[in-house]
């Protein structure tokens, strides 16, 4: 069950976003070029300040204060939407892009400079705790399909 989202102006929120089935879709050159023009679009039409913006491999996080009474939730709404769109369209792709709900939660004062930190017990990536011990080395698929093999002769 969806908790409700605890909202205010004029604080900072420190925002985490998975994406599905944690597919490393940001080590694709293609992906970052497409979150970078959406994500510079969404500062031109939002009114926000941000700090500390990390994309990882499969996951989102910074640090957002909404300014001039805007929502938290429109942005991210858009944010995510757009990208998702965009991504789609020029991968050939349909479908989800993005795991569950945002994660966020209100900081107290300004923010700490460099990475979001692990997500209190009991919270995280829609509402689950994620962890993944740091020995262990996911296997992932190559981002690109390999090269034809020579053709014999």
């Amino acid at each position: 069950m969806r908790h409700t989202r605890t909202l205010a102006q004029g604080v900072w929120y420190e925002v985490r976003s998975g994406i599905n089935n944690r597919e490393p879709l940001f080590r694709r050159c293609q992906a970052m070029a497409i979150f970078k023009a959406v994500f510079r679009e969404t500062m031109r039409r939002f009114v926000f300040e941000i700090r500390g913006l990390r994309a990882g491999d499969d996951r989102l996080s910074f640090y957002i204060k909404p300014v001039d009474g805007m929502e938290l939730p429109d942005i991210m709404q858009w944010l995510k939407q757009v990208f998702a769109q965009r991504f789609n369209a020029v991968a050939g792709r349909c479908g989800h892009i993005w795991g569950d709900r945002y994660w966020s939660r209100i900081l107290e004062g300004e923010p700490v400079e460099g990475d979001a930190g692990e997500a209190p017990e009991g919270a995280g990536y829609g509402d689950r705790p994620r962890r993944r011990r740091k020995e262990e080395k996911p296997r992932f698929p190559p981002p690109y399909p390999p090269p034809p093999s020579p053709s014999p002769g």
